[in-house]
């Protein structure tokens, strides 16, 4: 099922808002798994950390074969995550994608921290939180000066996606959005 951006931004803040008041709809079923055996036409594509507190088709109260997830800590977008979100565009019709940080986000916690072991600057190191300052926090957040550089990092991560995904100029530009769930509410901030 293709959506435009619009549409399919409207359904995952309803699918958000059920989830976070816990109305939601649960789609997994044998029926739900054996209409899209035949195939996926996911309507959007979310790029999210690989944190196992952010369950991201239920935080969006959608179904099996809605929507395309790639995930890695700290929704940082190496070169096979671009491969991911290309295929989910190109391949499958998505027109919009959503980069999807948390609270508390162990990555972008040890990127503030400036020293992390050797095996974690892969990730590490596509984070960018200098000069990150607590005044740009939301207002409920726990830790300011993290949350601030969680909503930096997801900036930066949109703004690399548009870049990278418009130098392929097989099809249109997808729309690409960020957001920040809040572990405890269950509610995405949309930032832009």
């Amino acid at each position: 099922m293709n959506l435009r951006s619009d549409e399919a931004l409207i359904r995952l803040r309803e699918g958000n808002a059920r989830f976070a008041e816990e109305r939601s709809s649960a789609r997994f079923s044998a029926e739900h798994r054996a209409a899209v055996v035949g195939g996926q036409r996911p309507w959007a594509v979310i790029v999210g950390c690989s944190d196992s507190r952010v369950p991201v088709e239920a935080v969006f109260d959608v179904g099996v074969g809605e929507l395309f997830v790639v995930r890695n800590a700290g929704h940082v977008v190496d070169d096979a995550g671009l491969a991911s979100i290309r295929f989910a565009i190109e391949g499958l019709g998505a027109r919009t994608i959503v980069v999807l940080g948390h609270e508390e986000c162990g990555a972008v916690s040890a990127a503030l921290a400036g020293s992390t072991p050797a095996w974690l600057a892969p990730v590490i190191d596509r984070i960018d939180v200098k000069g990150v300052d607590s005044s740009n926090a939301p207002a409920d957040a726990e830790n300011p000066l993290l949350a601030a550089a969680v909503d930096r990092h997801v900036e930066n991560t949109v703004l690399e996606l548009k870049r990278r995904l418009a130098s392929h100029r097989e099809h249109e530009n997808p729309t690409v959005v960020g957001a920040a769930y809040n572990l405890s509410s269950g509610l995405v901030r949309w930032l832009n």
